[in-house]
């Protein structure tokens, strides 16, 4: 797409000293003519929700530096490395040095859903990224590449009490969980598995909490979060909201009287 050199480009929002007191891009620059269509779309939105999250990132591990939370970094859906490495980034920034990172994924996509969503992409092999292109993309990132461990497969398989045990027995308590698996049906088992690793000042990031099902908390991810605080001995404080999309709670030591926080 052309634009007027004196201009921004339209992909971008900036502040200006008369009305409308911001950048708007005009009709000439959205036309189809222009360049503008479906992947200029897609590139538009993605710049700005990674934008969003690598802000998150950025707050999420001052937060946790500055309340001296020590543990591990856990990621459930891995797509693209994209959040995985804002992780191992501010990390570094912090300078923490024994922090383990864990990437559970099918490394297959999603599986097939038996819940119903509005989004028709959302389908099984959708949004695959393979161990090995996830384990390239770590090594070309460059940081903590020897702490990294990948555990591969759908989570109602993956996720055993075996492999939970191992970890609470290896003393890994988690300082940071994204949570990114779309499906009800893939949140279910993650919030089971993740109950005995969470520790006081803990942060967990659900990024897909109003997606998938038209926002409805009643479905989806969402709904599984709710269904989880009716048994987990911990309460979950609302923390701050990434986008349109995603919310992070603080693991709270002491159990509410009453559960279900969104």
């Amino acid at each position: 797409m052309e634009n007027n050199p004196s201009r921004p480009s339209p992909n971008l929002i900036e502040r200006t000293a008369s009305e409308p007191w911001v950048t708007l891009p005009t009709a000439a620059e959205l036309a189809v003519g222009a360049g503008w269509g479906h992947e200029q779309l897609i590139a538009y939105n993605q710049g700005n929700r990674q934008l969003l999250k690598a802000l998150f990132y950025q707050a999420a591990f001052d937060f946790l530096t500055c309340n001296n939370v020590i543990g591990d970094y856990y990621e459930f859906g891995c797509h693209r490395c994209r959040t995985f490495r804002m992780a191992l980034s501010e990390a570094r920034r912090h300078n923490l040095e024994d922090i383990k990172f864990f990437a559970f994924d099918s490394f297959e996509g999603l599986p097939e859903p038996t819940t119903e969503t509005s989004i028709e992409l959302w389908k099984r092999g959708a949004l695959t990224t393979s161990e090995s292109d996830f384990r390239k993309m770590v090594d070309e990132h460059g940081l903590y590449c020897a702490g990294v461990h990948t555990i591969k497969g759908f989570y109602s398989d993956s996720l055993t009490g075996a492999l939970q045990a191992k970890m609470v027995s290896g003393s890994s308590r988690a300082i940071l969980i994204n949570v990114d698996c779309d499906l009800y049906e893939s949140a279910v088992p993650v919030f089971k598995f993740i109950e005995p690793l969470l520790q006081e000042g803990a942060l967990i990031y659900i990024d897909d909490l109003f997606t998938g099902y038209k926002g409805q908390v009643n479905k989806g991810v969402a709904r599984a979060f709710l269904e989880y605080q009716q048994t987990s001995r911990w309460s979950f404080e609302r923390n701050v909201d990434i986008g349109w999309w995603g919310r992070s709670y603080i693991v709270q030591s002491e159990r509410r009287a009453v559960q279900g926080v969104i």
